[in-house]
């Protein structure tokens, strides 16, 4: 499957307050416009030229222009493979998986800058977007050797724990990491591809990975769900659950419990039907502790009672999808420790 990321810029701040250094009119057209590499040697630089009617906007598209040097759209092969066994003593549903864990919605491109603009006979604003290879280097190997401190303390964090949940959240956020640094390293292979030998990683990436998958299948999760009788809730949770790679099953390390109510509110309009809708869940730990609750409720109206009830039902669906991973993430951040000794 396809995954569209957006490339965030970020642009030196001196660079941007100077930028009126250049005069926009005058001359013929510059060299820059007609063959940028004339002017910024490729071995140099990466350099595009973009055009608008304001100079912020010919930046903005030279900018663009140079991010579509660089990788924007990352595959991911998720492979789910599904896998029931039932015994007399136990049930278990278990969900192996490959992607990558929670990676990022967006790359980031480290120091364009901008140097000239001018103006055509036209009135549109020509701007150049550069990269200076070497000094842009440095900069992407100094993130890459902290992302790559964090991973090694994240990983020896994980082993140095007996707290299963704050095991996986380690190793989680080290598999996180690592997909950052990934995007860092693709970006320096564009950049600067003699910097990629000295910044190559020293952490066995799919060795990090299986551990994380084998801590995940030892956190099994139960699911009580009250008042959902043809139990869409739980097939949304047991969906839910799986992407983090834990097991659907007993016994259980942790338990999601919860109700769901749908009721008649009586009220009516010429077209319309309304229902009522409460939902409280909460996943616990087998003591008792609650460690991420969802509580919403609202209305649906349609054509008859049982239409609106059944969107009230999806309603709640795209309520636990996006909320109950939310929560949950916040809940294995909070158990990493921040600050690498």
């Amino acid at each position: 499957m396809k995954k569209s990321f957006c490339l965030h810029i970020i642009l030196p701040l001196l660079l941007l307050s100077g930028a009126g250094c250049k005069s926009l009119t005058g001359g013929g057209t510059p060299d820059w416009v007609k063959n940028p590499k004339s002017v910024y040697p490729e071995n140099e630089y990466l350099v595009a030229v973009g055009e608008g009617d304001t100079r912020r906007a010919a930046e903005n598209a030279a900018a663009a222009n140079l991010a579509r040097i660089f990788e924007v759209h990352i595959e991911s092969d998720e492979r789910l493979l599904d896998q029931t066994r039932e015994t007399l003593q136990n049930f278990e549903r278990t969900t192996d998986f490959t992607s990558d864990i929670n990676i990022l919605s967006s790359q980031t491109l480290f120091n364009i800058q901008h140097a000239e603009a001018w103006r055509d006979p036209r009135q549109r604003v020509h701007a150049v977007a550069y990269l200076d290879r070497r000094e842009t280097a440095t900069i992407y190997r100094d993130k890459i050797d902290a992302q790559t401190a964090r991973i090694h303390f994240l990983v020896a964090q994980s082993e140095q724990t007996s707290d299963l949940l704050k095991k996986y959240a380690s190793l989680r956020a080290a598999v996180r990491h690592i997909a950052e640094n990934k995007i860092l390293l693709r970006q320096l292979k564009v950049i600067h591809p003699p910097s990629i030998p000295g910044s190559t990683p020293g952490y066995t990436e799919n060795k990090i990975r299986k551990t994380l998958a084998e801590t995940a299948k030892q956190i099994r999760v139960e699911i009580k769900i009250t008042g959902d009788g043809a139990h869409r809730m739980d097939t949304v949770l047991e969906e839910l659950i799986t992407r983090y790679g834990f097991v659907i099953g007993t016994p259980a390390f942790l338990k999601i419990t919860g109700s769901i109510d749908v009721t008649d509110t009586g009220q009516r309009t010429t077209d319309l039907v309304f229902v009522r809708y409460t939902l409280a869940l909460q996943v616990r730990e087998t003591d008792g502790t609650v460690l991420v609750s969802v509580n919403e409720k609202g209305r649906e109206g349609h054509v008859s009672l049982s239409e609106a009830r059944i969107r009230s039902y999806r309603t709640l669906e795209n309520i636990i999808r996006p909320k109950g991973t939310q929560r949950l993430d916040a809940f294995f951040d909070s158990l990493i420790d921040p600050n690498p000794r």
